[in-house]
């Protein structure tokens, strides 16, 4: 029983050390009247959205001074770039950043953990020669991501913040990623990448294998029990 729930715990740990972002869904179209609003900027999020004809807006509130990276990813389903772009404002709508998707040179990316295959659109941060840039110094106040393209199509990734953080205990990593795995994966390939992919459900069936090996212990234990007694 206890290699069973340390192995449960492992299992929990790996992923949480495997992903780079906190994934989080958007199921609706954030306006600009209601944006979604960003807790903690400067941690790493994944947010996984869909444009459906109109843009979408995050906002970031902060008193302080603030490390700020954004960045956008899309699905490779095909060699066809469904670009996307980025703008920032502040709260009186002046532009800070602009990252036209239209004419960056998207690139293919891998994703070894998710095992999947995306392409890697404009980011906002300083250069550091590397494929992911780094976060930026931004004075406190109130700042706006506006998501969009041309025609306000398409599916993306928009990751913000670039310091990794998923717990800190083992029952919190749980509780991060427990819903991740089992919800979050699924839901996002179907819904958001127009696809299904097996990998995806190899925590499911992890689960179904070790409550199948839960039965049987507690099973071997019940009936030894008895035959004892008899």
């Amino acid at each position: 029983m206890k290699k069973i729930l340390l192995l449960t715990i492992l299992f929990s740990i790996s992923f949480s050390f495997a992903l780079a972002h906190q994934p989080k869904l958007i199921k609706y179209s954030p306006s600009s009247n209601k944006p979604h609003n960003v807790v903690e900027p400067e941690i790493s999020k994944a947010y996984y959205g869909k444009l459906i004809g109109e843009p979408h807006y995050y906002k970031i509130e902060s008193k302080t001074e603030f490390s700020f990276y954004a960045g956008i990813t899309i699905p490779k389903i095909d060699d066809n770039i469904k670009w996307i772009s980025l703008e920032v404002f502040d709260e009186n709508n002046n532009q800070f950043f602009f990252a036209d998707g239209r004419v960056y040179n998207w690139k293919e990316w891998y994703e070894p953990y998710a095992r999947d295959w995306y392409w890697i659109g404009p980011q906002i941060g300083t250069h550091n020669n590397k494929e992911f840039k780094e976060s930026l110094k931004l004075e406190a106040g109130t700042y706006i991501i506006k998501v969009f393209n041309d025609d306000n199509q398409g599916s993306y990734s928009l990751a913000v913040g670039d310091i990794e953080f998923f717990g800190a205990n083992i029952l919190e990593k749980i509780s991060i990623w427990a819903p991740i795995l089992f919800y979050i994966g699924p839901y996002m390939d179907i819904f958001y990448w127009n696809k299904f992919d097996f990998k995806a459900y190899i925590p499911h069936v992890f689960l179904i294998i070790l409550f199948y090996l839960l039965y049987f212990i507690i099973k071997k234990i019940f009936f030894k029990k008895k035959k004892y007694f008899e």
